[in-house]
């Protein structure tokens, strides 16, 4: 075989494996997690609407919420298990100062709330979110 040749196919072969192992690098190490697609699906459970008193005697929260879990499963213990849910948020929210839950701290820490005292009653960790709809506090 002719020098020229064999070098030739080692440049060839050299090429093409830096191609070849390059792409398996970059999929490998090199994509960021925004590129990987680790959906998760979610459903939704609407509780429905709530007005009540909230701790100062003429002020009052009305709203609907909504809850957001990984188990399809458990929505079906939400629905079980509504009124024990409406009784402990009423309760949360009753206990609760206008000036604090309107700012959105406050908003916040009440979703953190809401979120503890649902998967403490349905007795599970997968409540994912809380959505206030129809937020108002009078």
């Amino acid at each position: 075989m002719d020098i020229k040749k064999v070098i030739l196919y080692v440049v060839l072969g050299v090429l093409l494996s830096g191609i070849f192992f390059g792409t398996i690098a970059y999929f490998a190490f090199f994509r960021t997690p925004n590129e990987i697609s680790n959906q998760v699906e979610t459903y939704e459970f609407n509780i429905g609407s709530f007005s009540t008193n909230l701790s100062h005697q003429r002020s009052f929260f009305k709203g609907e919420i909504i809850i957001e879990t990984t188990n399809r499963r458990l929505l079906k213990v939400l629905e079980e298990k509504n009124a024990e849910l409406r009784d402990q948020i009423i309760k949360t929210l009753i206990g609760k100062n206008p000036e604090d839950i309107l700012k959105p701290e406050g908003q916040q820490q009440l979703r953190e709330e809401l979120t503890q005292v649902i998967s403490k009653v349905v007795d599970s960790h997968e409540i994912t979110n809380i959505y206030f709809i129809d937020y108002i506090v009078q």
